[in-house]
C-alpha cells in the first residue's frame, strides 16, 4: 500500500512541476534558482549525496562478477561508470540517447519480469499482493493475527524513505521538467536542448531561460491539449508501468524470501525447485 500511496502522490506531484515547464519553457531548477540564489549548490550537492555515490554500480558489478565467475567486481563498476558517461556524452543530445536506452529498458524489462512473476507465484500469492496493496498484511510471528500498514518492528525512518522513492522520488522528480523541455511540449518547443558532450559547440551560447507563453485564449487552448498529452503519458508510462513493476518485484520478494520463511520444509523446497529451473531456463 505504500507504495501504491507513494508513486500515486508523486504523479500528482511530477504533474504539477510539469505543468511549470509547459508555461515557463525552463527546468524548474532554473525557476528555483531564480527565486533562491543558493538552490543550485543545494542541488548539486544533494543530487550528489543521492545519486553520484556509486552504491547502484557497485552492485550491480557484484552481480555481474558472480554471474560471470570474475572475483574481483571493482574493474567490473569502473568499467560500468566509463561506459555509462561514454554512451550519454555520445549522443547528438542527452535526452534523445536516454530515452532510447530508457524505452528498450521498459520493453524488455517489464515483459521479463512479469514472466519470471508469473511462473514462481502461485493463485494465493497473487492474493496476498492483493491485499497487501489495500494495506493488509500476512500473518508474521511477531503478528499472528496479521497487521494492518504497517507491521510491528519496522523502522518509520524507514518506511517512510521507501515510501518517497516509491517511483521515482528526492531531485529526480524535479527532473520531469527537464523531460518536458527537452522532449519540446508546450513552450518547450522553444527551448536550447542539452546537447551531449562531445556534441556541443564551443562557441554556442548557452541559454537555460524558457520563452513564458502569454495568456491568450489559444495559448490557453493549446496548453489544455498540452497538458492532456503530458497527463495521459505520464499516467501511463510512469504511474501505471511503475505500479506493475514495483507489484511485480514485490511478490516476487514474497516468493522467494518471505513465504520461504514460514512454510514447510516441502513447500519450501518446491519453490527453490522453480527456482533453479528458472536460473537454468535463462
Amino acid at each position: 500500500m505504500g507504495a501504491l500511496l507513494g508513486i500515486t502522490f508523486q504523479y500528482f506531484m511530477n504533474m504539477e512541476i510539469a505543468r511549470y515547464s509547459l508555461v515557463k519553457g525552463e527546468s524548474v531548477f532554473v525557476g528555483l534558482s531564480s527565486m533562491f540564489k543558493w538552490a543550485p549548490v543545494w542541488f548539486i550537492l544533494s543530487t550528489f549525496i543521492a545519486w553520484a555515490i556509486p552504491g547502484i554500480i557497485v552492485a550491480s558489478a557484484k552481480l555481474t562478477s558472480h554471474l560471470v565467475g570474475i572475483e574481483e567486481h571493482r574493474w567490473i563498476a569502473t568499467a560500468f561508470l566509463i561506459s555509462i558517461g561514454m554512451i550519454l556524452s555520445l549522443g547528438k543530445t542527452v535526452y534523445a540517447r536516454m530515452e532510447s536506452i530508457t524505452k528498450t529498458v521498459i520493453l524488455i524489462g517489464t515483459p521479463f519480469i512479469f514472466i519470471i512473476t508469473v511462473l514462481l507465484a502461485d493463485y494465493a500469492d497473487w492474493g496476498a499482493l492483493g491485499k497487501g496493496l489495500f494495506g493488509i498484511g500476512e500473518m508474521i510471528p511477531t503478528q499472528p493475527e496479521g497487521y494492518f500498514l504497517l507491521p510491528l518492528g519496522i523502522s518509520l525512518a524507514v518506511f517512510l524513505g521507501a515510501f518517497a522513492y516509491a517511483g521515482a522520488g528526492g531531485n529526480l522528480s524535479l527532473t520531469q521538467s527537464i523531460y518536458v523541455k527537452e522532449k519540446g511540449y508546450g513552450m518547450g518547443k522553444y527551448a536550447q536542448k542539452m546537447a551531449g558532450l562531445f556534441r556541443s559547440k564551443k562557441d554556442e551560447k548557452i541559454d537555460l531561460n524558457g520563452t513564458e507563453a502569454d495568456t491568450s485564449k489559444n495559448s490557453v487552448k493549446n496548453f489544455k491539449k498540452w497538458w492532456k498529452v503530458v497527463s495521459l503519458e505520464h499516467f501511463i508510462v510512469f504511474w501505471l508501468l511503475g505500479l506493475l513493476t514495483m507489484s511485480f518485484l514485490m511478490l516476487r520478494s514474497y516468493v522467494t524470501s518471505f513465504q520461504n520463511g514460514g512454510n514447510s520444509t516441502r513447500h519450501r523446497n518446491s519453490r527453490q525447485h522453480k527456482s533453479r529451473m528458472i536460473l537454468e531456463i535463462l
